[in-house]
């Protein structure tokens, strides 16, 4: 009997596992892309249920520019604050916003460290023990941002020529771990499902990729997350380092361009919070011709020049020119000013990419931007197939989390009275070789019980 309880149980785990493989498949994500350099992806799973906004936003274009609330903007809702609707001057209309840090009601002011217009709040000029803070700045006219950690008391680099800041806690992913330690009595409620709104950075990219993400809480359709589910919910986009704002009601995404307030704030409407994060979309008037070469092995030598190489840039096929020797200068019109990134690839070669930035001061002096690769022979290393695709998590996707954690009901908001925290267990998904190992070992535990009292009756 005991070895058939064994069994089962052993059963049940692998049952368990392959729930997790359906959990995953019901995840979907509808992408759009608003502006140029602006991307949202909205992340449904109805199993949990769960609803998550993210924003990715290239930072290294011009035609991208950050905002952060002025001391005099406080105490407005996200939409309000987009919308310049105090009228203070220097606002910027934002066509894509968030709400910022955690805040004192009486006064709106903010836990931790808050710049905006390049000026510091009186009443939030400094950084403390408690938090940690996104800072940007555009030297040279172009984005800089900085992300610090809250185990950090610093005030931005000067090299950043900083713009604004917006403070925020606790850190959810650093170095491109998910964190998993959070204190139960911070107001965040760590350990609660409950709506969240999160800032973080690409670093493996040079800081090239600015991550907001709003999650949805409190509501039938969509009951929110845990901080630690939202850290490797990011770690797991490839974000390096990500920072939670406030919470709760305050949680709001706004894109102008689909309509205002994307997401659904727990409230029912939008909440008045101390800062916002905004930013503006403006076209640029300069525009540039990407062009250059492929080399076989060696850079600059034209009998090296390749004749059947494929290049993208920025994912647009380039075009080649005809004269003689046809086929050895590529060619990309209508790029804007930012980072950009060239691919080449050609038979019997590996393939290869080159990137730089290409500023709007680069384009007024020539309109011909150079930008030469260098393959080598070889090919390109096959898929990693040491892990079965079915359980494998690509780089882009965010985890299951459906079965993950319990279906808990709504609390209360950060900072409300009556909130409560807990503590949390991190659950990691059992992989189909660890849930047959355990049927396997178990099934032979119980077979070696079952003889041995077997072969005691018969004594």
């Amino acid at each position: 009997m005991r070895s058939l309880l064994v069994l089962c149980l052993a059963l049940m785990a692998l049952l368990l596992v392959l729930g997790e493989r359906d959990a995953r498949a019901t995840l979907q994500a509808t992408t759009t892309t608003p502006y140029p350099g602006v991307t949202h992806v909205v992340y449904v799973d109805a199993t949990v249920p769960l609803k998550v906004h993210v924003v990715t936003i290239d930072v290294t274009s011009q035609e991208i520019h950050l905002y952060a609330t002025q001391s005099a903007e406080r105490g407005q809702s996200v939409s309000d604050f987009a919308a310049c609707k105090k009228g203070v001057a220097g606002c910027v209309p934002s066509e894509v916003a968030i709400n910022g840090d955690l805040f004192a009601p009486l006064g709106f002011v903010p836990a931790g460290l808050a710049i905006g217009a390049t000026t510091a709040w009186s009443d939030a000029a400094t950084d403390n023990a408690t938090e940690g803070y996104f800072a940007f700045g555009r030297p040279d006219d172009v984005n800089q941002v900085y992300l610090s950690l809250p185990s950090a008391i610093e005030q931005p680099p000067a090299a950043l020529a900083t713009e604004g800041v917006v403070g925020g806690r606790a850190l959810l992913v650093a170095g491109g771990q998910a964190q998993s330690s959070f204190d139960a009595a911070d107001p965040t409620e760590p350990f609660r499902s409950g709506p969240r709104t999160a800032i973080g950075v690409d670093n493996a990219t040079g800081a090239h990729l600015l991550f907001l993400a709003v999650v949805d809480g409190d509501q039938a359709d969509s009951l929110g997350m845990t901080a630690e589910e939202l850290g490797s919910f990011l770690s797991g986009l490839g974000v390096s380092d990500a920072l939670e704002l406030d919470g709760g009601g305050a949680s709001t995404l706004y894109l102008k361009k689909e309509g205002g307030v994307v997401s659904s704030p727990s409230d029912g409407v939008e909440r008045q919070v101390a800062n916002q994060l905004g930013i503006h979309y403006g076209v640029s008037p300069y525009r540039a011709s990407v062009v250059g070469k492929v080399f076989d092995s060696q850079f600059g030598n034209d009998a090296k020049a390749l004749t059947t190489a494929v290049v993208t840039v920025d994912g647009v096929l380039s075009t080649w020119n005809t004269n003689a020797p046809a086929h050895t200068v590529y060619n990309v019109d209508n790029v804007t000013p930012h980072y950009v990134c060239a691919h080449a690839s050609a038979a019997g070669f590996k393939s290869a990419q080159q990137c730089r930035q290409i500023t709007a001061s680069d384009i007024q002096a020539s309109q011909i931007q150079y930008l030469s690769l260098v393959v080598y022979p070889g090919q390109d290393p096959p898929p990693d197939m040491s892990v079965p695709p079915d359980f494998a998590m690509p780089h882009g996707g965010p985890p299951d989390l459906a079965s993950s954690r319990d279906a808990r009901a709504p609390g209360m908001d950060a900072g409300e009275p009556g909130g409560s925290g807990g503590c949390g267990v991190a659950r990691t998904p059992l992989s189909p070789f660890h849930a047959i190992f355990i049927v396997v070992f178990l099934g032979a535990a119980g077979l070696r019980r079952r003889r041995k009292t077997r072969a005691h009756e018969r004594r």
